[in-house]
């Protein structure tokens, strides 16, 4: 086993954890509360635990945030400390670009997603390991033999599970044992159930009964012993190399969200199937609420006459359009996948005395991203003057005006227009966007397109269906809005964060 390696030096000139906040300390009675969260790319994963961060924070707690360097200011823009990642985790020297050139190669879908378990998921294992351990080295340092440390372990972070099946304990934390953990999971529960099919396939629960059980049983024994079984064992054969002795005979997925002292789900129990077996130490926190848009977020020159003196328009005024969404995410920069069908089909629906007045709102998802030529029409065009293309805008800032949103699957995305009331129309396959489609489907909130490359009649029936039908898909979306306001998820984490510590 490598020795520990803290990485690249922070901007103070030290590996110590950047942070003003430790400056006058919080209260010593408080116990020193490390953030575990997978950010080797794209930021869907680091947002909502940098929501739970924040509150964290403004109550007093001492924070400490391990995350890649592309995402430091977003992690201390929470008010954590940052620590960096160990260096085989850094997009520099990590193999994330080869990983993702590889995975090219593969099929979108079962292909695909077993190339994705055998790198991103279970190829991270060492370096999260390595990463773990610094951290916790340089917080017991920081806070000496007896502060309490509680690890918020994202739960696609698996470089803890080494520790919670018999790894040693790290020097300093022998008389105290190593630290209890909270997961929090943000993506769909994929937890094995008797009232479920296999995940992540996508596939729709149907009624239990004894032969749907056998059948989901007997699928799910093939899925791990014939689909993914190299990732299964791959699983196990990292946590043993990291020093676990007792690992559970268990998929990796099953393993992430059990393997805790409390796990968090992030949504309201409505956007998920029932179980009749959910662990008790599961749980349901309820879905983050709509973030506050930046003060100085600057939108672009269109907005106010095309999106807010449209939504002041009454809905019976023929002038008023109806506000489409797309998004394609930000790491999927083929845009032939989802956009190009989206303009196209949105197209078909406002053209030549079409079914619908729609301003189409393409977003980039990226800064600075500008989408290829030939993807969107010419400005001389007709169906340019119904579309708007932006590289960024914050989801709950649009989402707050639109009719429907078109998206990749997203689980970030999904969460942000439950809670802003929107329709979706998902089109996902890899990764766990099948799933998130399949809610989509199950809850009644939109169109599952089932695939991840749909064509433009495609797209073009599934606006026409939610626009021409508000009071079916509309109103559930409004309805679970208003569900799901009820609920109070960083209160609820604070209070798990009470409940595990002394």
């Amino acid at each position: 086993m490598s020795a520990p390696n803290n990485g690249p030096p922070h901007e103070n000139g030290t590996n110590q954890p950047n942070g003003n906040h430790h400056a006058t300390g919080p209260p010593a009675n408080k116990p020193l509360i490390l953030i575990l969260c997978t950010s080797s790319t794209a930021p869907g994963h680091v947002l909502p635990l940098c929501e739970v961060a924040k509150h964290l924070v403004s109550n007093a707690y001492d924070v400490t945030f391990v995350g890649g360097v592309q995402h430091q200011r977003l992690i201390e823009s929470s008010g954590s400390s940052f620590f960096p990642v160990h260096e085989s985790l850094t997009l520099q020297k990590g193999p994330y670009r080869k990983w993702g050139m590889e995975r090219q190669k593969f099929p979108e879908g079962l292909p695909r997603m077993r190339q994705d378990f055998k790198t991103f998921f279970i190829g991270q294992i060492p370096g999260q390991f390595e990463s773990t351990k610094s951290a916790l080295l340089a917080l017991r340092e920081r806070g000496g033999p007896d502060r309490e440390i509680l690890i918020i372990n994202e739960t696609m972070w698996f470089g803890y599970l080494p520790f919670k099946f018999g790894a040693p304990a790290l020097p300093g934390f022998e008389q105290t044992k190593m630290p209890k953990t909270l997961g929090i999971n943000v993506t769909p529960v994929m937890l094995d159930s008797v009232d479920t099919p296999v995940m992540p396939l996508g596939l729709l629960p149907e009624p239990t009964s004894e032969a749907v059980k056998q059948r989901d049983a007997a699928m799910r024994d093939l899925f791990y012993k014939y689909v993914v079984n190299e990732s299964y064992e791959g699983f196990r054969e990292n946590l043993r190399a990291c020093g676990a002795t007792d690992v559970p005979d268990d998929w990796m997925i099953n393993i992430s969200m059990t393997a805790h002292d409390t796990t968090l789900q992030m949504c309201d129990p409505v956007l998920e199937y029932p179980r009749s077996d959910m662990p008790a130490h599961i749980k349901f926190a309820g879905s983050l609420p709509r973030r506050p848009i930046r003060p100085d977020f600057v939108f672009p020159n269109w907005w106010q006459q095309d999106v807010l003196d449209n939504a002041a328009l009454d809905d019976s005024d023929a002038a008023k359009k109806r506000i489409v969404v797309i998004s394609q995410g930000t790491l999927a920069l083929d845009y032939s996948m989802l956009l190009a069908p989206t303009v196209e089909g949105v197209s078909n629906l406002t053209t030549g005395g079409g079914r619908h007045n729609i301003l189409l709102v393409v977003l980039l998802g990226k800064q600075g991203a500008q989408p290829p030529p030939g993807v969107i029409p010419d400005d001389d065009s007709n169906s340019a003057k119904n579309i708007r293309v932006v590289d960024f805008i914050p989801y709950d800032a649009i989402l707050e005006y639109a009719d429907v949103m078109i998206f990749n699957g997203g689980y970030g995305g999904f969460t942000h227009c439950v809670v802003n009331g929107v329709p979706m129309i998902a089109a996902g396959l890899t990764e766990d966007k099948s799933e998130v489609s399949a809610r989509v489907e199950w809850a009644g909130l939109g169109v599952n397109l089932h695939t991840g490359r749909p064509s433009a009649a495609q797209v073009e029936k599934a606006v026409d269906e939610v626009l021409a039908n508000p009071g079916k898909y509309r109103a559930r979306a409004r309805k679970l809005a208003e569900v799901v306001a009820k609920g109070k998820p960083l209160e609820v984490v604070e209070a798990e964060v009470l409940a595990l510590t002394t």
